[in-house]
């Protein structure tokens, strides 16, 4: 019997994006071997992690404690202008963590940002963030064999890394546009292309997986009901054509999990716990769906016959 190769494809959604730790967790503890990883994003990021230290739980504790930093505190007021919290409450009323932050871009700095500069935020956060969690290494020296997806602004075209520097690469693919600043790489501009392929499956499906397993962290499409800012409005679109392009892909993946997020603000990063466990348990609802992964039936064959049972597996890359 055949080893199944395992694909992951880890799509874009911000503090969402920690779900991931916890679908990968399950897929492990289920018998799943991950042959690679393609991240778009925070998916990119987490992707990056697990594909340089495959210990997960290592993976998630290292992540927690650094959103528990003080260092991650810093950049977090620097982001919304206050520390982040859920909710707060204003003159009797609940003022979310959304609204602080729209209240945040509309000080005169940001303004004066949004039309001298490439970002409303410097990018010396999310390089603070990727340079922490990641190792300063090459992509391609990856223990799990990994592509990180982003965009050139230059060109207009979609860009995979398999090979090159991997905090380079990460920060990329992650600088969501407008927010944060293009990353310049040799005669490019990258950044995130999640907004409109939220999801790498088409990417993930050239490597022609035995099996593929979407985790789909991005926003619930829920009625707004207003868009006051300017900023308010390019993240409602950037959502908007997420959504529309994630409904082209229901049957695209051998698997896809979707965590039950509600609706966590991309940026609030203060329920990591809580959001590692909903993709656990989102992984596990999609699990019990299928059946047993071949290498867990080889396993229950081999206790019973082990002179007739041979594992064979590889691993193959495309470059």
């Amino acid at each position: 019997m055949k080893q199944r190769r395992t694909t992951l494809a880890l799509g874009g959604g911000g503090a969402r994006g920690l779900a991931h730790l916890g679908a990968i967790e399950e897929l492990l503890a289920a018998g799943y071997e991950v042959e690679r990883i393609v991240g778009v994003s925070v998916g990119s990021l987490v992707g990056a992690q697990f594909a340089f230290d495959s210990n997960i739980a290592r993976v998630q504790q290292r992540t927690c404690e650094y959103l528990r930093s003080d260092s991650f505190a810093k950049h977090q007021r620097i982001l919304l202008g206050a520390h982040p919290a859920p909710a707060e409450r204003n003159g009797g009323r609940v003022l979310s963590g959304y609204h602080r932050f729209a209240k945040y871009v509309r000080a005169n700095r940001m303004l004066y940002r949004a039309v001298s500069s490439g970002s409303l935020l410097p990018g010396v956060l999310l390089e603070a963030v990727v340079n922490h969690l990641l190792p300063d290494a090459d992509i391609a020296d990856a223990a799990i064999p990994l592509s990180i997806v982003a965009v050139d602004l230059n060109t207009g075209q979609p860009v995979v890394f398999e090979r090159g520097p991997l905090r380079l690469a990460a920060m990329a693919s992650a600088a969501v546009p407008g927010i944060f600043p293009p990353v310049a790489f040799e005669d490019r501009l990258l950044c995130d292309i999640g907004g409109f392929y939220s999801l790498p499956i088409g990417i993930a499906r050239k490597y022609d997986p035995d099996f593929l397993v979407a985790v789909d962290v991005g926003s619930n499409l829920r009625p707004l009901s207003q868009a006051a800012t300017a900023l308010d409005v390019m993240m409602r679109m950037n959502d908007i054509g997420a959504a529309m392009f994630r409904k082209q892909l229901d049957a695209a993946a051998d698997l896809t999990v979707i965590p039950d997020l509600g609706n966590l603000f991309w940026f609030d990063f203060t329920t990591a716990d809580a959001v590692i466990e909903s993709g656990s348990a989102a992984a596990r609802k999609a699990l019990a769906t299928l059946q047993p992964p071949r290498n867990v039936i080889q396993r229950m064959f081999a206790n019973a016959f082990p002179s007739r049972v041979h594992r064979n597996g590889h691993a193959r890359r495309l470059l």
